[in-house]
């Protein structure tokens, strides 16, 4: 209890008066703003990085899946003789 007590200054009219206009805030205080904005951005890499993470995993998945969805319509063309019943397509069977 070495330290003197803080001094509050008032106007005659009851205000408070506020801190001179150029005045800097606390040490501790600009540290913590620049941890929030620091973390924020390792956040949003964290999520961008997931995400073209998530990109490049189904890519492959989505190009094998289109494969086998081509295989079995060309399948399908074939079976039928060479139309699709139902549809608009119409080819001429090759003998």
């Amino acid at each position: 209890m070495t330290e003197k007590p803080q001094i509050l200054e008032m106007t005659i009219e009851g205000d408070f008066v506020g801190p001179p206009p150029n005045a800097k805030p606390p040490l501790g205080t600009r540290v913590l703003v620049w941890a929030a904005v620091i973390a924020g951005i390792a956040v949003s890499l964290a999520v961008a990085v997931f995400a073209i993470w998530l990109l490049a995993v189904l890519i492959p998945v989505a190009l094998v899946a289109a494969m086998i969805a081509y295989a079995v319509f060309r399948y399908q063309v074939w079976r039928n003789g060479g139309s699709i019943q139902g549809g608009t397509i119409r080819w001429v069977r090759r003998r």
